[in-house]
């Protein structure tokens, strides 16, 4: 009589912790991020996601929910909720609007500006300074900066858009561009892991361009709700500051 006492007990443990297993695997939010683009994300590294990425699991965490990353293209991302294949999108512009998506306060900022050699002493105040410069900026900058720029560097004496930011930088430390135009926090990201001489020289940041303000897009508003009250936690605790801090300082 015990052992049938003892195997219903057991049966019983083993069918609680698979309940309690599968109830969690239920409360796993899942998002979707572009591939990707250090510091913000970063894939295959655990220890060091990215900002975005980070931010993200400290805000659900004080919800008490894990988050589960997919990577796909930029294009694909701002398709139709259908097609997301999961319950958000982390990087949608702040007044995105599309019918059945519930977006969150804005928590991140892109900052695209130009970047020179200070030995170069390249006076560029405004757009229209980069004509006759050589450039190069990252991938799809004509789409996102405006007409002025793309009519500014139309007349560039040598103008190139890379996918690979990496490469863009160390061009400019060895002299084979003018120009960077990029973001910011790409450019710190950089110098914070090459500390090597050749990219000790001294450069000037010429800030041109307005900041890119950032939300999360959610199929549910629950869930955009959650995130909105974890953001205000994770900022109030300065969790926020130490999460950005580490990836740049």
């Amino acid at each position: 009589m015990n052992k049938v006492i003892d195997i219903i007990s057991t049966l019983a443990i083993v069918f609680f912790l698979l309940a309690h297993q599968m109830s969690q695997a239920a409360d796993i939010i899942k998002l979707t991020a572009g591939f990707s683009k250090p510091p913000y994300v970063i894939e295959k590294t655990p220890d060091y996601p990215g900002i975005q990425l980070d931010l993200i699991n400290a805000i659900f965490k004080h919800e008490d929910q894990p988050v589960l990353f997919s990577f796909l293209s930029l294009s694909r991302r701002f398709s139709s909720p259908d097609k997301w294949h999961s319950d958000g999108v982390i990087t949608l512009p702040k007044d995105y609007q599309y019918q059945g998506v519930y977006v969150s306060a804005p928590y991140i900022s892109y900052q695209n500006v130009v970047v020179t050699l200070a030995q170069d002493n390249l006076v560029i105040n405004d757009v229209n300074d980069l004509k006759g410069k050589n450039i190069i900026a990252f991938q799809m900058a004509k789409k996102f900066l405006g007409k002025e720029y793309v009519s500014a560097v139309e007349e560039a004496a040598e103008y190139r858009e890379l996918s690979e930011q990496m490469r863009q930088i160390k061009m400019l430390f060895a002299k084979r561009t003018q120009a960077l135009v990029l973001d910011i926090s790409i450019f710190k990201h950089f110098l914070h892991n090459h500390r090597e001489q050749q990219y000790s020289k001294p450069y000037t940041v010429h800030w041109l361009f307005p900041p890119r303000i950032y939300s999360v897009g959610f199929k549910d508003a629950a869930l955009r709700d959650k995130f909105n009250r974890g953001l205000k936690k994770v900022k109030a605790s300065g969790q926020y500051q130490k999460i950005v801090d580490k990836y740049l300082l």
